[in-house]
């Protein structure tokens, strides 16, 4: 006689199973008042295991569709080979039992469902074969693993007359029943694969619970990307406070991903910016202090390869000489820029020298009426104010064709440090110096961020739309700067000027009283301001390109330190260059598919500032490269060359005056340095370079012999 065990932990289980999977079984209704009489012919449907069923497990649920109420029946009986089950369970329609301890060969199942007469409602007689499976703790393991490939190997199985092997559901290929391995070919490099093994019984039939194994494949790029040509190169001395990192970084297979670079100066991490095209990583840090600083380089391509560089440099500079650097970037930023801007800081400049003791001295009331209550009795406080208001109008009003010499003048002047020294030591301190007010406006290079840092990390808090506003809005970025004066002032463990200013009983109230005492009295603040803010951004601009549709196409995006500038603010457009170049608006940068190579200068502008008006923040000649053989664009190149060669030649050969030669001569030398530079791009070998160069540069020189030079 054959057994059957309880199992009753994973009823409740299996309940609630099929509770949730299994709601074409819930059709009866589960009470009711005076149903119609049923349609016995109903009353017991969708069996399972149905009539012929195989089962691969010596376990198995029974279970039936009832299409009666259940206050119906009387009881309900259940029966494999004779012996009768444990009592059924009875959910939304559904009446289920389970048999265990099931054996190879073929099962009757014969359901009986009485009334509360014990008279036969209806019954069901049918069978189900039993399989038990071939497998018996069976491994699959791979081997030998690839970017497209894999070795596979198992445990036998019982009895098979051979396998089929399986990935992600879809057959790989077979093998007889006496091997039990298999090469798995013409995978998917970086691939996770669900592979399966399944093995032919002696009747042909297949079994279905074959060992399983999840693997990935190697991605197709194993070698590490690569950093070169690093600047400042290891053990380099620098005398700038603000040091330019460059590197080539590059990755021959993969391609580089970006989200996972980082470059660190001081184990502090400093923002970058990436040129696909040159594969170029640029990054400006912080103000760094004189002495040795660590830098550190790390790359991963997009197949999840790492490299890092690792060195040191060393900085020296004197105490006042980050203020002197700021101020020239600054200076030769605007230079650049708008000559309007360059005008209206003049302007301002002039309008800080024409202030003077007797109408404007009260400009400097909200602080200096603090000071003054803390300075001894020896102090002429009437002839200490006066310094303290020629200090500010002789930095407001430095004259910008002399600004390097003037402002170290300044700085250095006898009268302005003993001021500064008196005001200190009414402060509380016996020293101020040079380092404590460079470290107040522009941090320490290390944890203090000084007022401009802190104006960055609120401009950087800001998102894409708000940041729009701000730019353009002098009310704003006003408020931006008061709110870095505010944080810095209440910091005087970490700043000596805070902390001198705090026992004056000076107030960021009262420092902001005084700003906005000279905004009112200086018309040209406003657009000063604005032109030192263009300056300032376009000296920090730094520009990432990013490359798709096989080369043709870049897309350009600016950041200014660690901050994304909005596609919405700025403007893209060509200055010159090739016609077959084009950039829209969004820094969309293209050539046409038939074209291989074209060269333009391109700008940004940001858009709306002030009055209206688009700055030039950006300016850059760029070159686009189609992903195609190196061997094609050089031919391009040199064929675009000897096309303007000879439209050149046949214009000499009729110029009648040393004018027109001249002009004619000289576009063809533009034209040959415009190739030469393109070929320099191009992924060559040297020999062919020179060879292409030494042939432009002949026939410049061909070109050049024919002319008849008249003096």
């Amino acid at each position: 006689m054959k057994s059957y065990r309880l199992r009753i932990p994973n009823l409740l289980i299996i309940s609630f199973l099929l509770m949730l999977f299994v709601p074409q079984f819930s059709y009866a209704q589960e009470s009711g008042g005076s149903p119609e009489a049923a349609d016995l012919t109903s009353v017991i449907g969708n069996v399972s295991p149905s009539d012929g069923t195989m089962i691969t497990e010596n376990f198995t649920i029974i279970s039936f569709g009832l299409g009666i109420p259940l206050a119906e029946t009387g009881s309900i009986l259940i029966m494999v080979d004779d012996q009768q089950l444990i009592e059924p369970n009875y959910l939304h329609g559904l009446v289920f039992t389970y048999c265990s301890n099931l054996q190879n060969g073929t099962h009757s199942l014969n359901i009986r469902v009485l009334d509360h007469d014990k008279k036969l409602l209806q019954e069901y007689n049918g069978s189900f074969n039993v399989r038990l499976s071939v497998w018996e703790n069976s491994v699959l393991e791979a081997a030998n693993i690839e970017a497209d490939s894999l070795r596979l190997s198992w445990t036998p199985a019982k009895e098979s007359m051979g396998y089929r092997i399986y990935g992600n559901s879809i057959l790989l290929g077979a093998v007889n029943g006496n091997i039990t391995t298999f090469d798995a070919t013409n995978l998917w490099p970086n691939t996770t694969y669900n592979f399966k093994v399944e093995a032919e019984r002696s009747d042909g039939s297949w079994t279905t619970d074959g060992p399983a194994l999840k693997v990935s494949t190697y991605p197709q790029d194993r070698l590490e990307p690569h950093i070169e040509s690093v600047s400042p190169a290891d053990g380099n001395s620098l005398t700038t406070a603000w040091s330019k990192i460059t590197a080539k970084v590059y990755d021959e297979n993969s391609g580089i991903n970006l989200s996972m670079c980082m470059v660190g100066v001081d184990n502090m991490m400093v923002p970058f910016s990436y040129d696909e095209a040159s594969e170029t990583l640029t990054a400006i840090t912080p103000r760094l202090p004189s002495g040795t600083h660590s830098l550190l380089i790390f790359a991963t391509d997009n197949d999840g390869n790492q490299t890092q560089y690792n060195s040191s440099f060393t900085i020296t500079y004197k105490s006042g000489a980050p203020f002197l650097e700021w101020s020239n970037m600054l200076r030769a930023a605007l230079d650049a820029g708008d000559p309007a801007d360059l005008e209206d800081v003049r302007k301002l400049s002039s309008e800080f020298a024409e202030l003077g003791e007797i109408n404007d001295l009260s400009l400097i009331d909200p602080i200096w009426n603090k000071i003054k209550l803390k300075l001894p009795a020896s102090v002429d406080q009437a002839q200490l104010k006066k310094k303290l208001f020629h200090i500010i109008l002789s930095i407001g009003s430095l004259p910008y064709d002399q600004l390097e010499s003037r402002l170290e003048d300044t700085l250095s002047d006898p009268e302005f440090l003993l001021t500064l020294s008196t005001i200190a030591a009414a402060g509380g301190e016996t020293k101020l110096t040079m380092e404590d007010i460079v470290s107040f406006i522009f941090g320490d290079g290390k944890d203090l961020r000084g007022i401009e840092g802190h104006i960055q990390y609120y401009l950087s808090q800001l998102s894409p739309i708000e940041l729009l506003g701000h730019l353009g809005n002098n009310q704003k970025m006003t408020d931006i700067l008061m709110k870095a004066i505010t944080n810095q002032l209440s910091q005087s463990t970490y700043y000596k000027i805070s902390k001198i200013l705090r026992n004056l009983n000076v107030t960021p109230y009262d420092v902001q009283s005084t700003i906005m005492n000279f905004q009112k009295k200086l018309v040209h603040d406003e657009p000063a301001a604005q032109a030192w803010t263009v300056a300032y951004i376009r000296s920090m601009a730094q520009a990432s390109v990013k490359l798709s549709s096989g080369g043709y196409q870049r897309n350009y995006s600016l950041k200014v330190a660690s901050i994304d500038i909005p596609p919405q603010a700025l403007a893209w457009k060509k200055v010159s260059g090739s016609s077959l170049f084009n950039i829209l608006p969004d820094g969309t940068a293209s050539i046409p598919e038939q074209v291989n190579i074209a060269t333009a200068v391109i700008q940004a502008a940001i858009v709306n500032l002030n009055s209206g008006a688009n700055k030039v923040i950006f300016q850059k000649e760029v070159t686009i490269i189609a992903d195609k053989d190196p061997a094609i664009i050089l031919q391009s190149i040199m064929n675009d060359f000897e096309s303007k060669r000879g439209e050149v030649q046949r214009k000499l050969n009729v110029a009648t005056t040393h004018d027109e030669q001249t002009q004619l001569l000289l576009e063809l030398m533009n034209a040959g340095k415009a190739a030469i530079k393109q070929i320099n791009m191009l992924n060559i070998s040297e020999v062919i370079r020179t060879d292409a160069i030494d042939t432009i540069t002949k026939g410049i020189v061909h070109a050049a012999s024919s002319l008849l030079i008249v003096f």
